[in-house]
């Protein structure tokens, strides 16, 4: 019986999190490994952390998100670096995501608006996508709602207020360790929190200051300044006025505007959606709706101007605002018909991510090469000369013995159009006769979106570089791909 009990009241929120892992299955197309790009740079950041290498220096500064890249540093020791176990953690994130949305929607309502509330970050085309990415935006949303539940619970509580404020200001932290900034939600945790604020307040805080104590022990442990774990990340900001680097055109009310009714693009319909929501709670005035309301209010502001800061505006940081838009949706539609929001959503979902170009590749930049750097590691080490970048990189990285260079990079956003283009050059190009010793790697290339801007000069040198046939000796056979041993005259 009370098995039974268990599965009807778990079951729900088991499926729509299998819903939830097959969707993002679908949609995962591995890491593009794109020139001087944040993921892969946390790539090979992890990949020197499982290696034995802490991070060091201004390239590395990044190396102080310990919850970022620690877990997927130990994922890589304990089973190898792959697309596949990069992808673990942060779909572990986008997970939490989704239990996150359940337990505040519980909280604020009841069981079925958790479980609606739920299914929509389960199936949001935005969530879904970068689900699989090494980036805090998979992390950071899920920290923080479960932050905001933790001082929900704390603000309604009257014997635990010191085990919940203490929980939601770790997970703040944990957030912070992940991307500096999840520091501004604070408001909106506290605000959930307010009817025990005063003695909430020491325990949050305490909590909150473990998760940098921590990092400055284990810098200080490696011979580290302990300072730079807590504001390495802030000392390698340009900032500049968010007043004047505002413009329309590249707001992200413009970007939603844009996308609305464009069903090729991740945020599709998100705008009419949201605003319809917005509207009819402010009619209704519903108490239950004042936390996601200001959530998603304090966060759109933040995103819109507080970024401007020191950062660019890509789509993906509006995974901050998935589980409070949510929240809204599923308490908009509380009563009868409950779930239709879900099954709209979901095949809406498949809608927008079926048009990805990236899934046609996935046969062969994922599957095909994780078959080929399998059978690699099964022969003696050795360099490797391949004309596809992104089979190049991987290589490169997953396959690395010794410590890993990690690229100076200006961010593009703060220099001139002359400039950027000049930072997309890859400066030195690989020379093609290191890998003579080694292997020759060839299969489908399709160039993709990241690559760097001079890479035929690469490819052209890699097909003259090679010798004829005769010098090759075929070593296996995969798929489309084959792996040829390159003889040393």
């Amino acid at each position: 019986m009370i098995a039974r009990l268990r599965v009807a009241h778990w079951g729900p929120l088991a499926g729509i999190l299998a819903l939830a892992v097959a969707l993002r299955w679908w949609a995962w197309v591995g890491p593009d490994m794109a020139w001087l790009s944040d993921e892969s740079r946390f790539i090979a950041v992890a990949k020197n952390m499982a290696d034995g290498y802490f991070p060091d220096g201004p390239s590395e500064w990044f190396g102080t998100r310990l919850v970022l890249l620690a877990p997927v540093a130990g994922l890589f020791r304990v089973f190898g670096a792959s697309d596949a176990t990069v992808a673990i953690w942060p779909l572990i994130g986008s997970l939490l995501s989704v239990v996150a949305a359940y337990l505040l929607g519980r909280d604020l309502a009841d069981r079925r608006i958790g479980l609606v509330a739920a299914g929509l970050v389960a199936v949001a085309p935005l969530e879904t996508r970068l689900a699989t990415f090494l980036r805090p935006d998979s992390l950071v949303p899920a920290l923080i709602a479960l932050s905001v539940w933790c001082a929900l619970r704390a603000g309604r509580s009257e014997h635990h207020v010191v085990r919940w404020a203490l929980g939601a200001g770790l997970l703040l932290g944990l957030g912070w360790s992940a991307r500096e900034n999840a520091v501004v939600m604070a408001p909106v945790v506290a605000y959930a929190g307010w009817p025990q604020v005063r003695r909430a307040i020491a325990p949050g805080i305490a909590g909150f200051a473990a998760v940098p104590a921590v990092g400055m022990l284990v810098w200080a442990a490696a011979g580290r300044s302990p300072a730079d774990a807590v504001f390495g990340a802030g000392a390698e900001g340009v900032f500049r006025n968010p007043i004047a680097a505002w413009n329309t055109h590249d707001s992200y009310f413009a970007m939603l505007w844009r996308a609305a009714l464009d069903h090729h693009d991740l945020l599709f319909f998100a705008l009419p959606l949201v605003a319809a929501t917005i509207s009819v709670h402010w009619f209704r005035g519903e108490r239950r709706a004042i936390l996601p309301l200001l959530w998603i209010g304090w966060g759109y502001l933040y995103l819109e101007f507080g970024t401007l800061m020191n950062l660019a505006k890509p789509n993906r940081y509006l995974t901050l605002l998935v589980i409070p838009a949510a929240l809204l949706i599923a308490l908009m539609f509380d009563g009868k018909g409950a779930w239709l929001p879900v099954a709209v959503a979901t095949g809406m979902a498949i809608w927008v991510l079926w048009a990805l170009p990236a899934r046609d590749l996935r046969g062969d930049d994922v599957a095909l090469l994780s078959r080929v750097s399998a059978r690699l590691a099964t022969l003696p080490p050795a360099p490797v000369a391949t004309e596809s970048y992104t089979w190049w990189a991987k290589f490169q990285t997953y396959r690395a013995t010794a410590r890993l260079t990690i690229p100076q990079v200006q961010d593009p956003t703060f220099v001139s159009k002359e400039r950027a283009r000049q930072l997309r050059v890859m400066d030195p190009l690989p020379n093609p006769a290191d890998a003579l010793g080694g292997y020759v790697v060839t299969g489908p290339v399709h160039e993709r979106r990241g690559w760097p801007s001079n890479w035929d000069t690469y490819r052209s040198a890699l097909r003259q570089t090679v010798p004829p046939t005769s010098r090759l000796e075929l070593v296996a056979t995969i798929g489309t791909a084959r792996i040829w041993r390159w003889r040393a005259p």
